[in-house]
């Protein structure tokens, strides 16, 4: 008994997997070495250049969230120059290193409303996140009121 639920659960485990991997396809070119278009089983598109089966060189990601990336990868994971578009009008422009914000760049925030509309940070990340953050003010400040 037990050896025969190990066979179904076995041939149930290599179903799926050949399932999942009907779903996921190279629709067009050499996505193995070389450049191609990559239809990824939750419905990523990659369409860029391949080294042994993963992102490599330039080539532009697209989430299914509308999310969408353009720029350098390194084995698979974002690595270089690149900007990251988000669904909502964010945007960050910069290096990469290891798939995270690393390195000098901007992140531009799209925002509805009077104090963040259109509110950017320039300087340097580190892990995905911006470092040394200084705030200083747009413009010159007001005259202070005189006193009578």
């Amino acid at each position: 008994m037990y050896q025969m639920l190990k066979k179904i659960t076995l041939s149930i485990l290599i179903g799926f997997g050949f399932a999942s991997l009907a779903n996921a396809q190279c629709t067009t070119g050499n996505c193995y070495e070389g450049t191609g278009s990559y239809l990824f089983e939750n419905g990523d598109l990659f369409n860029g250049s391949w080294k042994k089966g993963l992102p490599f060189g330039y080539g532009v990601y697209e989430f299914t969230n509308g999310d969408v990336y353009k720029g350098a990868w390194l084995n698979g994971l974002m690595d270089g120059r690149g900007t990251y578009t988000y669904n909502n009008g964010n945007k960050y422009i910069g290096e990469w290193k290891t798939g995270k914000m690393n390195g000098r760049g901007h992140f531009h925030w799209e925002l509805a409303g009077d104090l963040m509309n259109n509110a950017k940070y320039e300087g340097f990340f580190k892990d995905g996140q911006p470092i040394n953050i200084d705030f200083a003010p747009v413009g010159t400040p007001a005259d202070p009121p005189k006193h009578k």
